[in-house]
């Protein structure tokens, strides 16, 4: 049973130098219970014997997402479903739609967002599904006055 550690894969043994290939220092680098790592031999980066240039390529800057100008782009795709489902379902979304729609718009004119035009459609939606709640609500207003008329102006039974 050899006391030396395999060489690394892909390498022999007379490569490497005198460095062990795990890292660890060699002997008579200086005595581990005294002093601080510095003083004993360890240098201030971690060596796994395969020194700094391993043959990886640096990680990206992030991770996921989209690009860093396009980081209001929900501004425009909230105002656009509130729109559509304010404009037939629940009007009062429109406001949501309306809102929404004006924070895509300078999202894009600011250059973080661009899907501005997903933020006008959703707007004039929003605009659209309000006009149908005013009108919704002018027609129940009349209709409500105009059998409430009708209902006390006829008594007959």
């Amino acid at each position: 049973m050899s006391s030396t550690p395999p060489p690394p894969y892909g390498g022999d043994d007379q490569s490497q130098g005198s460095s062990d290939p795990y890292g660890t220092p060699s002997q008579g680098q200086g005595d581990h219970s005294q002093g601080s790592p510095q003083q004993g031999g360890y240098s201030s980066t971690p060596s796994y014997g395969y020194g700094s240039d391993a043959g990886y390529q640096a990680a990206p800057g992030y991770y996921g997402g989209g690009a860093p100008n396009d980081r209001d782009n929900n501004f425009g795709v909230i105002s656009l479903v509130t729109g559509i489902i304010g404009l037939f379902a629940c009007q009062i979304l429109g406001i949501v739609a309306i809102i929404y729609g004006r924070k895509a718009q300078a999202a894009q004119a600011a250059g973080t967002a661009n899907n501005g035009t997903l933020g006008t459609v959703g707007f004039w939606l929003g605009v659209v599904s309000l006009a149908f709640l005013v009108i919704g609500i002018i027609i129940f207003v009349a209709v409500l006055s105009l059998g409430i008329m009708d209902a006390s102006s006829s008594n007959s039974f």
